[in-house]
């Protein structure tokens, strides 16, 4: 197993700390000691119980890498836990306590669109069948990133199975990304359907009734580009 490590991208100086990372002008820096579910939040993974040496959500959900584009012919390159089927995201040593997942990307061209994100699955299968949690009770989504390369970030919330099942267009939000390793925070009421998708109720189709998540790099008039994503604290907050 190929298992990324936040100690060698400082000896590569992609980053400039391994003991203190820098925080984002919205939210503070979430440690795992505070990253435990309670009554005003819900962990949704902190990769901290792998199985099998592969990174799982908090409740044991798989993880997995997706990539999409407008010209498959030019697809974008991926990389993350070697020789997995399907494709998934590495494990990252953050310090000697704290792991995340983590993958490599390269956005080719010609490409309208093209994109690379990590999906997270709640829980594992049942029965054949995805498990939802119903999150409609919280205002804010949360999580821990450091990438090198992409300025944005994509996040993508997903419901299948459970009465609606899109290829693709469901509710999404954007950030721009700062320096270092950053937690940023979402309010889930910004989350939006691009025009063209089959409208969904965001609370009552999606919220309710959440089946994974997805966190990504994304392009559109795509340019050359390649990076790394370090993915940590995924939480639902009130």
């Amino acid at each position: 197993m190929k298992q990324f490590s936040l100690i060698q991208f400082l000896t590569i100086g992609v980053l400039t700390g391994v003991v203190s990372f820098s925080t984002s002008a919205q939210a503070g820096a979430t440690s795992k000691a505070d990253a435990d579910s309670g009554p005003s939040k819900l962990v949704y993974a902190d990769f901290q119980n792998a199985v099998d040496g592969r990174p799982v959500s908090k409740n044991g959900g798989q993880t997995r890498l997706n990539r999409y584009a407008a010209n498959m012919g030019a697809a974008p390159r991926m990389r993350g836990l070697e020789n997995a089927d399907p494709p998934m995201p590495a494990l990252a040593r953050v310090n000697d306590a704290d792991v995340a997942a983590a993958f490599e990307y390269e956005l080719l061209v010609p490409n309208e669109w093209a994109g690379v994100n990590v999906e997270v699955f709640g829980h594992p299968e049942k029965d054949g069948k995805l498990v939802a949690d119903d999150v409609s009770a919280y205002k804010f989504i949360s999580m821990r990133i450091f990438a090198k390369g992409p300025r944005s970030i994509r996040v993508e919330l997903i419901t299948r199975g459970q009465g609606h099942n899109l290829e693709s267009g469901y509710p999404n939000a954007s950030i721009r990304l700062s320096p270092g390793f950053n937690t940023y925070k979402f309010k889930l009421d910004s989350f939006n359907q691009p025009q063209w998708a089959k409208p969904l109720d965001l609370k009552r189709d999606v919220l309710k009734k959440l089946t994974s998540l997805t966190i990504g790099v994304f392009c559109e008039q795509c340019k050359l580009e390649s990076g790394t994503v370090v993915l940590d604290n995924i939480v639902f907050e009130k």
